[in-house]
């Protein structure tokens, strides 16, 4: 597959391009992880010492240090001969093993049966042959604890000093917009987010900051929402636009991902283009005038726009592939036919504002209606897929596409969590959208009981940033057959600070 590029969009992305903000932390204590199998995935963090300098290693010892809370940056360190030994006779070699939660330390690679790459693991380790020695890690990191053992042989000590993280954001918690939130556990849930938000802002809007730290186009839609109401990072927001706007596949599609440093900078294999992901697009356009009225994006990149809408409606019809969930055997047919219609809408609302003709896209919003309706099975009140599949995703959708009247939609919302089906949200990405039908509805405060439960029991086990997946009942849960490669900060987890602000907005006015 070939890639098109449009290197006036890729120069006015580079233009936007920022240096990162930057700021040392340093080690809080000296931490063991010990089995417990009344705490999250059965592992206890149990201090040990405050931290403090110089850290003694001989052979074979090792210290676990705890940051406090979750960091994105580069580890700093130096090394100095200890006590009376004056010259190290041999190399030293360290091994360093950063971690987001323990399980990710604890989990041996050789152990590894993940479908993605061993080299996901944060490990690393250093060889030194001569001391004093003084550097920085050449990775970027994201980790809470870290793990320092001695692996070599020699039989003298060794002084560990002067370590820090040099942790990197394109934002500073402390710009974020000013929020009064009195329910103590929406104002933990409120801060753990816009922390989540802040790690993954980097040269890019990344979906991890650890683990695929791409820009994905689904995990921006959201970033960017939450962003509006929090840090307002417009410039990062429009160099993340003109990028996807200025390499994309040769079918004009707006690619899933992007690789920012990384020429060509996009995956094209057809596993990676997500059809539903390319609609996200409009979205990020319509919420960008929605929220700073700059029509001069929108019409720069309305043409990219067009394109996506007439991409989907030559295949819309036929097997599409989609993401939607990581639900596993998850019937799309319905859900993708909500995302269209969704952003069909937001399409005609941009072509209105530029004062394009909108007739053929009200034919289209009239034709695929007619084609979801007919998934409604008025004898279950419920969305039917032709395979006979019920999923709450075909519910929550069928809301969002604006088929339904007030009153029919507050019905079905209402049936989502009742539903006698495997095919569950299993995603804080699928859980956004579910809260947005809820809003939509009407439906408010049971929005924000939804986030107090299903958020709240993230930080319940410990998280401070928020995770990619999430099920109360599985601590082990993961889309890669590898609990230990999940991210525990991941972009489209983030939008509770959105609601959340929205829902404050509204209750002081």
């Amino acid at each position: 597959m070939a890639i098109i590029i449009n290197e006036s969009f890729l120069a006015k992305a580079n233009s936007l391009k920022k240096d990162l903000i930057s700021n040392n932390v340093f080690p809080t204590r000296t931490v063991e992880f010990v089995e417990n199998f009344d705490c999250f995935q059965n592992i206890e963090v149990i201090e040990k010492t405050p931290f403090s300098l110089p850290v003694i290693l001989n052979s074979g010892d090792k210290v676990l240090l705890d940051f406090g809370e979750h960091y994105v940056g580069y580890l700093h360190f130096s090394l100095h001969n200890y006590g009376d030994i004056r010259i190290c006779d041999s190399p030293i070699k360290l091994k360093f093993s950063f971690g987001e939660f323990p399980y990710e330390i604890l989990k041996p690679v050789e152990e590894y049966k993940g479908v993605l790459g061993d080299g996901w693991f944060q490990r690393e380790e250093k060889i030194i042959a001569l001391m004093p020695y003084e550097t920085k890690l050449d990775r970027r990191y994201a980790f809470r604890y870290l793990l320092i053992e001695r692996i070599d042989t020699a039989d003298f000590p060794i002084a560990l000093e002067n370590i820090f993280a040099e942790t990197v954001s394109a934002v500073d918690l402390r710009d974020a917009l000013p929020i009064e939130i009195k329910d103590e556990k929406l104002k933990r849930i409120y801060t753990a987010s816009l922390k989540t938000l802040k790690e993954c802002e980097q040269d890019v809007f990344e979906d991890g900051p650890k683990r695929d730290r791409r820009l994905w186009l689904g995990d921006l839609r959201v970033q960017a929402l939450t962003d509006y109401k929090t840090f307002r990072n417009y410039d990062l927001i429009k160099r993340s636009l003109y990028l996807l706007a200025g390499c994309r596949t040769d079918s004009k599609m707006v690619s899933s991902c992007l690789f920012s440093e990384s020429p060509p900078y996009i995956d094209d294999k057809p596993d990676w283009i997500f059809i539903d992901y390319c609609l996200f697009f409009i979205s990020c356009l319509y919420d960008y005038y929605e929220d700073c009225k700059d029509i001069e994006l929108i019409k720069e990149l309305y043409v990219v726009a067009k394109e996506q809408i007439q991409i989907v409606h030559s295949v819309y019809k036929g097997q599409t592939h989609s993401f939607i969930d990581w639900c596993p055997n998850l019937d799309k047919e319905i859900s993708f036919l909500g995302v269209y219609l969704y952003s069909l809408r937001q399409f005609k609302f941009i072509s209105e504002l530029l004062e394009e003709n909108v007739d053929w896209i009200e034919a289209e919003i009239r034709i695929v209606s007619d084609l979801m309706i007919t998934y409604f099975d008025s004898s279950k009140g419920l969305f039917v897929t032709s395979s006979g599949q019920i999923s709450q995703h075909s519910q929550i959708w069928a809301v969002l596409s604006g088929i339904l009247s007030q009153d029919e939609s507050v019905a079905l919302i209402s049936k989502v969590e009742e539903l006698d089906t495997a095919y569950t949200m299993r995603t804080p990405f699928a859980v956004h959208y579910y809260l947005e039908a809820l809003y939509n509805c009407g439906l408010k405060d049971r929005m924000i009981e939804k986030i107090k439960d299903y958020w709240g029991k993230m930080l319940n086990c410990g998280y401070d940033c928020c995770p990619e997946c999430f099920n109360e009942h599985n601590d082990f849960e993961s889309p890669y057959n590898a609990p230990e490669l999940n991210s525990a900060c991941h972009a489209w987890s983030c939008t509770p600070a959105y609601w959340i602000s929205r829902y404050v907005e509204e209750e002081n006015k």
